[in-house]
């Protein structure tokens, strides 16, 4: 069973007296029933952060039920479509409803008429999935549709006040995620707590606009799987809904141990059709200042079958020409700005680095898309 990811939704309430709200989807007035509620929550996760398209979202179909003379016909809270085809059903409980084998049931029956493939029940507090395999439907751990992933609860995190091995390990064991818990693993302990700090901890005043980006929404935080050459990763990724030039994305941010070994800090995108990491700057090209007590946060330009002048290019394009400096040996690289050490991050001293990765990012898969065309 997988702990709640979605966030606080209040629908607009249309008339008071009538107990009616707007429905994002079918645009029209409906009743607010505590099931409705939970079904305008999934639908505003839906369609402002998954960017799932409306009009591949069809609300209570309806189907003939022809083995019970008690029940003529049956309806589906939500339905999602890809190209015609339901992808996966939805079936949506009010808080109260535990989501327990009459629900499963319940929600099996309708996508067999919808002949689809994956099953999310929710009462907007816990969710359950299932995936279609063969002629059975099996609890799975994740909405691969949606790139929904049931890791360990995501709670607040208790930063460490001295950076010792015991209180590492226990930070490590609060985080629950194995990549930083393996025995003998090198990587830079105090990196990775100062980003985390940066992206689960410090409070945020949003929107915040810096340099043509706008960071719109914090999201909060969740487990997300993104896969890549060579391997993946599951772990806590910050969500944020960011713009630049009118295109908004629903960005999330980590760091993770890469495979060869060292530290990237990941900037990915969550869209319909794919899921993906724009950014995986490589840490150790990052430099510590003593002085300042804050890592210089730089990455070499580089990117898959794309040339290092070209995209040069694409970020003066993106008015972020700033960024260009060189490195020791004459050769282009970005500057992205200042990440403090753990017990000096605040909002005003990290907020400009948080917007200059998501604008970085964003060039970066605006120029592969621009380039597949």
């Amino acid at each position: 069973m997988a702990e709640n990811f979605l966030p606080d939704f209040h629908p607009i309430v249309t008339h008071e007296a009538e107990g009616t709200c707007q429905c994002l989807v079918r645009d029209k007035a409906v009743r607010v029933t505590p099931e409705e509620r939970v079904r305008q929550r999934v639908l505003h996760w839906l369609v402002h952060e998954k960017g799932w398209p409306k009009d591949s979202v069809r609300l209570e179909r309806s189907y003939p039920w022809v083995s019970d003379s008690a029940r003529t016909r049956i309806r589906s809270d939500i339905e999602l479509l890809d190209d015609g085809n339901v992808v996966v059903v939805v079936e949506c409980k009010r808080g109260d409803v535990p989501l327990d084998e009459r629900v499963d049931q319940q929600a099996i029956e309708y996508a067999v008429k919808a002949r689809a493939r994956w099953i999310w029940t929710t009462n907007g507090k816990r969710h359950g999935f299932f995936e279609k395999q063969g002629s059975q439907w099996r609890p799975v751990a994740s909405l691969k549709p949606l790139d929904v992933f049931s890791g360990p609860p995501v709670a607040k995190l208790e930063f460490p006040a001295t950076i010792d091995a015991a209180a590492l390990a226990r930070y490590w064991k609060s985080l629950g995620d194995s990549q930083f818990l393996e025995p003998g693993a090198n990587f830079d302990a105090c990196f990775v707590l100062a980003m985390h700090r940066v992206l689960f901890d410090i409070p945020r005043k949003l929107p915040y606009s810096y340099g043509g980006a706008h960071i719109l929404e914090d999201r909060g935080s969740a487990w997300h799987s993104f896969t890549n050459p060579g391997g993946g990763y599951s772990t806590r990724y910050a969500d944020f809904i960011v713009a630049t030039q009118g295109r908004v994305e629903a960005v999330s941010i980590a760091v993770n141990r890469w495979h060869r070994g060292g530290l990237r800090l990941c900037v990915g995108f969550r869209k319909p059709n794919r899921v993906h990491h724009a950014l995986q700057l490589d840490t150790s090209q990052c430099v510590w200042d003593k002085e300042k007590k804050s890592w210089h946060i730089y990455h070499d330009g580089r990117m898959s079958h794309v040339s290092r002048d070209i995209l040069m290019e694409a970020v003066r394009e993106a008015q972020a020409g700033r960024w260009i400096d060189e490195d020791g040996q004459g050769r282009a690289r970005i500057y992205l700005g200042v990440l403090p050490d753990v017990d000096s991050a605040k909002w005003c001293n990290v907020r400009d680095l948080l917007a200059n990765l998501v604008h970085y990012a964003i060039i970066r898969t605006n120029l592969r898309e621009a380039r597949k065309r």
